[in-house]
């Protein structure tokens, strides 16, 4: 287990969040994300990709003037084009990824590891040059040869970065190496280091906790998952892990999780699970009579997370398996009472119904979902073929 106990909240929400098949965010969609954030004690926001679009400018611009207390940095790769864009914004961070897997190197960039090394140092130059503060990224790092990545790390921080960010692009880590890959790493330089991790195998969060644990103190996340593919670590569940579990201190007022949920889950389109940990709609609520009469003689028993510690409420629900506790509470409640053959009739009637209702609804609903995929989480078809049918007239 690392000795350091604070860690730093980083995140990606509104730049690798936004990276979600069919999300978009607009400029007062990331502006109020970033300030509820912010609010949240978040340590580092990574505003965006500034070579994306003269929107995403615009939203960054805007981020950056509304006088956070979190750093704001933006994603550049080696490239001057990208620094030069970031830099015309008045940024004072950057973060600056470049690959080091052969795989990456050999059938995504098309080059060698000596050229890899040269264009990073290259970029690192550039913007230590213009007075810039750099963190190096090393995108794929759990596919890479250990050995080169060292020396990349070496020669990145030699040209001046400051922090370093190890990645687990391609979701290929168990919790158990991450956590040797980072003592491994954070033993032998002394520059902070960062974890990032994607969610392939559902694993993206024990991968992120277990990096913490082997010395990086800048976990970075996005909020409800979001990101390419299955996503990123989960902030919500990685901070709540960090705080309950292990007993770091995240900097983070954790009553605000939940809101901020909410919020990105508004503005992103993109819909929680019922069963998702933290802010789904069953996190709190309790039906079966084991866990109703649990929690109301002692809520410990079944709740590791109070409620009221991420911003939630507790709540009972009516169903096939409740049973007497919880309708002695619902009495209760309206200060009616029952004997205890009317509370099983009534158990007996409620039961019966709700297993001979319908399915029809969830079907339904999981057809709307099908369609709101395609339509809403895209783009239509046959509206990009219009697009096309109308450019190519154009000539």
């Amino acid at each position: 287990m690392s000795s350091v106990k604070r860690i730093f909240i980083w995140d990606e929400t509104l730049r690798g969040g936004e990276q979600t098949p069919g999300v978009v965010f607009t400029v007062k969609d990331k502006m109020d994300i970033a300030e509820a954030l912010d609010e949240a004690g978040v340590a580092v926001i990574d505003a965006g990709f500034p070579i994306m679009s003269a929107g995403e400018q615009e939203a960054i611009r805007e981020i950056l003037g509304m006088g956070l207390n979190a750093e704001i940095g933006v994603t550049v790769r080696h490239l001057k084009s990208d620094i030069d864009e970031a830099m015309k914004l008045e940024v004072e961070n950057i973060y600056l990824f470049h690959t080091t897997s052969d795989i990456h190197l050999k059938h995504k960039d098309g080059v060698s590891r000596a050229e890899a090394m040269e264009r990073t140092m290259d970029g690192i130059d550039y913007a230590k040059s213009h007075g810039l503060n750099v963190t190096f990224i090393s995108e794929d790092t759990m596919r890479s040869d250990l050995d080169f990545v060292e020396e990349m790390v070496a020669s990145a921080i030699e040209h001046g970065a400051s922090r370093i960010i190890l990645c687990d692009t391609s979701s290929v880590a168990a919790p158990e190496h991450i956590k040797e890959v980072f003592e491994r790493f954070t033993s032998k330089f002394r520059v902070p280091f960062g974890v990032h991790c994607h969610n392939d195998f559902g694993m993206a969060v024990a991968n992120t906790v277990s990096a913490v644990a082997g010395g990086a103190i800048y976990p970075t996340l996005a909020v409800n998952s979001l990101g390419d593919g299955s996503g990123n670590a989960a902030l919500e569940e990685v901070v709540m892990a960090l705080e309950k579990i292990y007993g770091f201190d995240t900097g983070m007022d954790t009553t605000k999780l939940y809101s901020i949920s909410k919020l990105v889950e508004e503005r992103s389109g993109c819909y929680l699970s019922p069963q998702k940990p933290i802010s789904g709609l069953n996190s709190y609520r309790h039906e079966s009579e084991v866990h109703v009469s649990g929690v109301l003689k002692y809520p410990e028993v079944y709740e590791p997370i109070k409620p009221e510690e991420v911003g939630r409420k507790r709540e009972f629900v009516l169903g096939k398996h409740s049973g007497p506790s919880l309708v002695r509470l619902k009495l209760w409640e309206k200060r009616m009472e029952a004997s205890d053959e009317q509370v099983a009739e009534i158990l007996k009637r409620m039961k019966a119904e709700k297993e001979g209702m319908s399915k029809e609804p969830i079907r339904d609903m999981l057809e709307y979902l099908e369609r709101y995929g395609k339509e809403v989480l895209g783009f239509p078809e046959e509206r990009f073929w219009e697009i096309v049918r109308e450019v190519l007239d154009d000539r």
